[in-house]
């Protein structure tokens, strides 16, 4: 099935929530934090805590990526599809699979 997708900029993200869209920029960064829970963050409009949007890989969905996703994406231009989410009043994507993100 297809989805209509808006192409936005980072900074309109929160005015989409629950909406299919599509964001093309440069990743400000991107890590893996330490520890037990392997969540994967690539950041934009920023370096966290300062970034205004997040794609976020949950630990589950890791296998789905033949590569480090953080190593990969850092410094890249992309765009990434997917369901504009809220997680603790910042807008995100939870990206699940490779496709989802691509690079420019």
């Amino acid at each position: 099935f297809l989805f209509s997708q808006t192409t936005i900029s980072v900074d309109s993200v929160s005015s989409y929530i629950g909406q299919h869209i599509k964001i093309c920029d440069k990743v400000s960064d991107a890590f893996q934090p330490k520890g037990d829970i392997k969540m994967t963050y690539i950041n934009f409009g920023g370096k966290f805590p300062d970034n205004t949007f997040t794609v976020v890989i949950f630990p589950a969905d890791l296998p789905n990526f033949s590569f480090i996703p953080a190593d990969h994406y850092k410094n890249q231009k992309v765009c990434v599809t997917g369901i504009a989410a809220e997680f603790k009043g910042k807008p995100q994507i939870v990206a699940k699979f490779p496709d989802q993100i691509e690079i420019q």
